[in-house]
């Protein structure tokens, strides 16, 4: 830190920053513009700096600087992860019976996880009931991105059908008479 009193000699000169307190900066977008001062700094004054024995002073204040970036967004990316994994979580609980569901007597049947290679899975729930021939079945359903996005298309031209059956049903004869 001692050889920096020559940096005020430079037009451009980033501000000097103590590289032990670089750790407690959390402000991802102020290191990136502080990196980006020195980059250029460095860049367009390297030999200068060389010459002046202030150079490697420099890297490490640029190398701290870029390893607390690395650090702030590898939180991030831990954080996004955790929100990621609790979603995960959240649909797999969606694939599960409801309490009213168990104590009506249904249980998952034999074999009836159904996973596909693009992510989706079907279970299948019985109801064990004897005095009945046919057994109720619940179905429940996980889909990855690209068949969910088929199923809300399918619901809305279903819709979208709905509404032309209702009104040709409404035309009467009388009307479409020559």
């Amino acid at each position: 830190m001692l050889n920096l009193c020559h940096l005020n000699q430079f037009k451009n000169a980033p501000p000097i920053v103590n590289p032990s307190k670089i750790n407690s900066i959390t402000d991802i977008n102020y290191l990136l513009d502080l990196e980006y001062k020195y980059d250029n700094f460095l860049e367009a004054n390297q030999q200068l700096l060389d010459l002046y024995n202030i150079i490697d002073e420099l890297l490490d204040i640029r190398n701290a600087i870029t390893i607390q970036i690395s650090r702030l967004e590898r939180k991030r990316q831990i954080i996004e992860h955790n929100k990621k994994q609790e979603k995960e979580k959240k649909k797999k609980h969606s694939l599960n019976l409801t309490q009213d569901q168990r104590d009506q007597g249904y249980s998952q049947c034999q074999n009836s996880i159904k996973e596909y290679k693009c992510g989706c899975k079907i279970i299948q729930y019985k109801k064990h009931n004897q005095k009945q021939r046919e057994i109720p079945v619940i179905q429940k359903h996980h889909y990855c991105f690209k068949h969910l996005h088929y199923l809300k298309t399918k619901h809305i031209l279903d819709d979208e059908l709905t509404k032309i059956n209702i009104e040709l049903s409404s035309i009467t004869k009388k009307e479409n008479e020559l």
